[in-house]
């Protein structure tokens, strides 16, 4: 099974948002916000593929720090399809998220994930990510 990583095109909206709401199960309209995240300049997202299908994704958003007097980038969303789990699709965009970094010149890579979420806490740091810190949440 060969898996191709590459910056999403808004062609591929429809197979994200698919993606998007097996990811997560809330019912929400995402097309636009999908489009919108393609176009950011100051983002980037990457899907996996195999057999024509789009399997996974990766959203990084990458942000001026004064603190660091740099560019940082937060990882928001790593999502593979159950049934490709486990075939190193997730490291794969990882490693391509953290060379485009690179050539961005980012400080830091930042990485989020739920407290519970042990499994992809243990992912991350097996690729090298370790806990720095906490992050907060409130819907205004």
């Amino acid at each position: 099974m060969a898996v191709r990583t590459r910056s999403a095109q808004t062609t591929d909206t429809e197979a994200l948002e698919s993606l998007f709401k097996e990811f997560f199960d809330w019912q929400l309209e995402r097309a636009e916000s999908i489009r919108k995240a393609i176009c950011d300049p100051n983002a980037e997202l990457l899907v996996a593929e195999t057999d024509g299908e789009l399997v996974a994704f990766v959203h990084q958003v990458f942000f001026q720090d004064p603190l660091h007097a740099g560019l940082n980038s937060l990882i928001t969303n790593l999502f593979v399809r159950e049934k490709h789990r486990r075939r190193g699709i997730g490291s794969a965009l990882i490693a391509k998220t953290i060379e485009n970094a690179r050539a961005r010149a980012v400080q830091e890579i930042h990485v989020t994930t739920r407290s519970d979420n042990t499994q992809a806490i243990d992912f991350y740091k097996k690729l090298g990510f370790h806990k720095e810190g906490i992050l907060l949440e409130m819907n205004p």
